[in-house]
């Protein structure tokens, strides 16, 4: 090698170094920043939650960017439950603002493997800890992390029981019988309950079944009584269901059947609410 080629290729090695010393000392100038924009509930149910976090990347670079991924830990009361990674290989355009939506969801049953009956409370607080990775020339992966606090509701599902069971009217055909429900609302918010369809079983017998379209509104933290009106054959219904009725002996029984409820959350309407429950009694 000549002196002249030498001299050219030491000058070509120390402008590549002059290069790469002044795009390292302004990294900071080409390094895109993020934010959390907003974050949203996108539906709610009494099982689980879906978040929306609504995230932007801001790429000053005159080329596009290419996203490693991005890393997400939703922490509950300060406690992690939820994570993974999304958004890999999705490209950030040149010179401009990319948004990044980030769907998160949270089942109330995994509150359960966190200590401090959470499961109890009105409303959860959480924290998104996100973090963006970004190949950047030169410099390689680039991490931006953002994060969001907030809080969700964790509705709960009314408590239906059997208060009693009156005996209102008999005669050696029929009986006339109401059987009080009993709502209670563990909510801190209103819930409204119609459309109960309902089949009530005495010692395994069906003493009658029907629906009640009427809504029954419940205030937070409140009680309601639903009456349902039964009128019992007694002639079909035979004689051990007559010497109960009369007599008013303790009986065995199950309520079955369904009812719409509606809540004071805007995403949690028109839940249909299965209903089951047993349990024994006298008549009144």
């Amino acid at each position: 090698m000549n002196s002249y080629t030498t001299r050219l290729a030491l000058l070509f090695f120390t402008l590549s170094l002059i290069s790469c010393a002044e795009l390292v000392k302004h990294a900071d100038t080409i390094k895109p920043t993020a934010n959390i924009t907003g974050a949203r509930l996108a539906n709610i149910t009494f099982e689980q939650v879906d978040l929306i976090f609504d995230l932007s990347v801001e790429n000053k670079n005159p080329v596009s960017l290419k996203m490693a991924g991005l890393e997400y830990d939703l922490k509950i009361e300060n406690q992690s439950l939820v994570s993974g990674t999304t958004a890999k290989g999705l490209k950030i355009k040149a010179n401009s603002t990319s948004p990044v939506q980030l769907p998160v969801t949270l089942k109330f049953e995994d509150l359960k493997n966190l200590p401090g009956e959470l499961l109890s409370k009105d409303k959860i607080a959480y924290q998104l800890q996100s973090k963006f990775n970004i190949n950047l020339p030169v410099i390689g992966n680039y991490a931006i992390p953002v994060s969001k606090k907030g809080e969700v509701p964790v509705p709960k599902v009314p408590e239906i029981s059997i208060r009693d069971i009156n005996v209102k009217n008999v005669s050696f055909i029929s009986a006339e019988l109401v059987a009080r429900i009993a709502v209670s609302n563990p909510n801190d918010f209103n819930i409204g309950v119609s459309n109960l369809n309902y089949q009530l079983n005495i010692n395994q017998q069906n003493w009658g079944q029907g629906e009640i379209k009427n809504t029954i509104n419940i205030p937070k933290k409140g009680k309601g009584i639903v009456e349902i009106p039964l009128k019992l054959n007694l002639l079909s219904a035979g004689k051990s269901a007559y010497d109960v009725v009369t007599n008013k002996k303790p009986v065995e029984y199950q309520l079955k059947g369904n009812a719409t409820i509606n809540t004071a959350l805007e995403l949690l309407k028109n839940y249909d609410m299965p209903i089951d429950i047993s349990g024994t009694g006298a008549l009144r």
